[in-house]
């Protein structure tokens, strides 16, 4: 007399004869509970985020471990497979989420191709990479990540022939042309700009040439991003920030007074009732409450309008 089934491989068979395609996305649910039974010492450095489709999104804050999903990715959705349904592939692909930042762009030289450049590792380049994967138990996923650590190798010694180097600020692969990473670029503009508003906040009427000089001789590599567009982008982000904490009516507090020497870029000791009063009136539809009905004024039809705000 033969073995009685398992329920659950009945139910799959059923399943699969009578809706696949439920499935299908029954088994990608089983992605993320076993998430930690497959990637194992991975798993806490890879978040599964979604599956849209056949893909898988997962996001990351491991540069090291980013770069592994870029160039094993084929690898990871084999692993994937073999682990959850070696009968039925249940997703195709691994794309990255909102955390994950896109590879940088490679400009290559019209007359090199990289396919024709011969990149082959020493053996103590290919001891290094088996070294970072010895302590994984699983033998399987100790294969990936080995072919994917010596892929990603010999990418970066190709990328190195053709003129690529290492950034300034970390150790990051730079294009030929470029002096930052593209994560350091981001990182030194969010510097660049909270200099700028730093510059304003001590002294409001300093000119826009005097600050892009500072800011070039702080950030000589973002020299060409430090244009007089973008210094006076920082002073109206500062303008909007600070009048939304003002009350309509205050002409006299310190903020009151800072927001007007921002907007006129003048100091303090060439300020008038005249000027505050003007600005702020100018400005009144910008700051923390809207003004009372005695500063509308209304056409013939009776309609409440607003007086335009002449530019400033």
């Amino acid at each position: 007399m033969s073995e009685p089934e398992n329920v659950g491989v009945i139910l799959q068979k059923t399943l699969e004869k009578i809706n696949p395609e439920l499935r299908k996305k029954l088994l990608q649910k089983e992605i993320f509970r076993r998430w930690h039974e497959i990637f194992t010492t991975l798993a806490d450095k890879i978040s599964p985020v979604k599956i849209q489709g056949d893909a898988l999104i997962v996001t990351s804050n491991d540069s090291a471990v980013k770069d592994m999903l870029k160039f094993g990715a084929e690898n990871f959705v084999k692993l994937i497979n073999e682990k959850i349904s070696p009968d039925l592939p249940i997703i195709s692909t691994i794309k990255f989420g909102i955390n994950f930042d896109a590879a940088p762009t490679l400009k290559i030289p019209t007359q090199t191709k990289p396919a024709e450049i011969q990149i082959e590792l020493t053996q103590e380049e290919i001891a290094e990479c088996e070294m970072q994967v010895a302590t994984v138990a699983d033998e399987n996923l100790k294969k990936i990540l080995l072919e994917t650590l010596l892929s990603r190798a010999k990418s970066q010694k190709r990328k190195i022939k053709l003129g690529w180097h290492k950034c300034k600020i970390c150790d990051l692969l730079c294009p030929p042309k470029e002096i930052l990473c593209n994560i350091c670029t981001v990182k030194e503009r969010e510097k660049m700009v909270s200099a700028i508003r730093k510059i304003f906040c001590t002294a409001p009427e300093t000119p826009f040439r005097e600050i892009q000089q500072k800011i070039i001789r702080q950030f000589p590599h973002l020299y060409e991003e430090c244009t007089l567009e973008k210094i006076d982008a920082a002073r109206m982000d500062l303008i909007l920030q600070r009048a939304a904490k003002i009350s309509y009516g205050d002409t006299t507090s310190d903020a009151a007074i800072f927001l007007v020497q921002l907007i006129r870029q003048l100091p303090r000791e060439k300020l008038t009732d005249a000027i505050i009063n003007r600005t702020l009136k100018e400005f009144k539809f910008n700051l923390a409450d809207l003004p009372p009905l005695k500063d509308y004024k209304f056409s013939k039809s009776k309609k409440l309008t607003s007086k335009k705000i002449p530019p400033l």
